[in-house]
């Protein structure tokens, strides 16, 4: 087996693997899903798989349902095993109940040691100017802003979505402009409520913008696979809790779909 150095790993793993960046990462970056997992749940999947996770996200507000201190007690084991800790969409949630809200709801953020703050768009309908005004208060913050890069406003699962291309990369461009820590990439419209997928939109938005800027959602394995293989293993990813496993085996060689697996290389020359 090929002797990895220090800086290529985090700790001994039983079978050599592709070189893995340690954390903190800005690149290969993969986030996940937290539907409302307990304290029990977390511990397992971070003492298995905690050096493959860099971000986990609080979904559909779930974080709402549960004891303040149960939700600090989990951001602050997470940031413990240097994984940071995401409010998700709740934000676009808030914004709907006005200014003044938005700045209690940052306070409370950094009071519950979130680090990043998504900036949703698929409830509150916002003007580019707005979601530029709101990065700036989440980094004003001391936080992180997210925000999500679509246009697949009020539908329905099965509904076909249209996308701009024009749109999109004007609403990146503006995004970064204020500050956005990275672009959250919705799949409506490119990998999923499409006939074909939008692969298109996927080259000219990496042609246009650093690889390390863009994340992409990928709810399908087959998605994250022809992510990788056009991109490389460190393209950022968006995924579901239960896909950690399939997105660091595909990342590594170790297994992936047939037009991958035993494909992934790295060329890394120590300085």
């Amino acid at each position: 087996m090929v002797s990895r150095g220090p800086a290529e790993r985090a700790f001994e793993r039983v079978f050599d693997l592709l070189p893995y960046p340690p954390k903190p990462r800005t690149t290969g970056v993969t986030e996940i899903r937290d539907r409302g997992m307990g304290m029990h749940a977390i511990e397992d999947l971070v003492s298995l798989m905690g050096e493959y996770i860099d971000v986990v996200k609080a979904a559909n507000g779930s974080q709402r349902l549960f004891p303040r201190e149960l939700v600090l007690k989990k951001n602050r084991y997470l940031r413990a095993h240097q994984i940071s800790v995401s409010t998700g969409g709740l934000l676009e949630r808030v914004v709907l109940e006005g200014t003044d809200a938005v700045f209690r709801f940052l306070e409370e953020a950094k009071a519950l040691e979130y680090d990043i703050v998504e900036i949703s768009a698929g409830l509150a309908v916002l003007s580019l100017a707005d979601i530029q005004r709101l990065i700036r208060a989440v980094a004003a913050a001391g936080l992180k802003p997210k925000p999500e890069i679509g246009l697949a406003y009020g539908i329905q699962h099965g509904d076909p979505v249209e996308v701009s291309v024009d749109r999109l990369l004007s609403a990146c461009d503006a995004c970064l402009e204020a500050g956005a820590w990275k672009l959250m990439i919705e799949e409506e419209g490119i990998f999923e409520n499409v006939e074909t997928w939008r692969t298109d939109v996927v080259h000219k938005l990496v042609s246009r913008f650093p690889l390390e800027k863009l994340m992409f959602e990928a709810s399908d394995v087959h998605v994250f696979n022809w992510l990788i293989r056009q991109y490389g293993p460190e393209v950022n990813v968006f995924i579901d809790a239960s896909q950690v496993s399939q997105l660091a085996c595909a990342r590594t060689g170790v297994w992936g779909k047939k037009e991958i697996w035993g494909r992934v290389a790295v060329f890394r020359p120590s300085e």
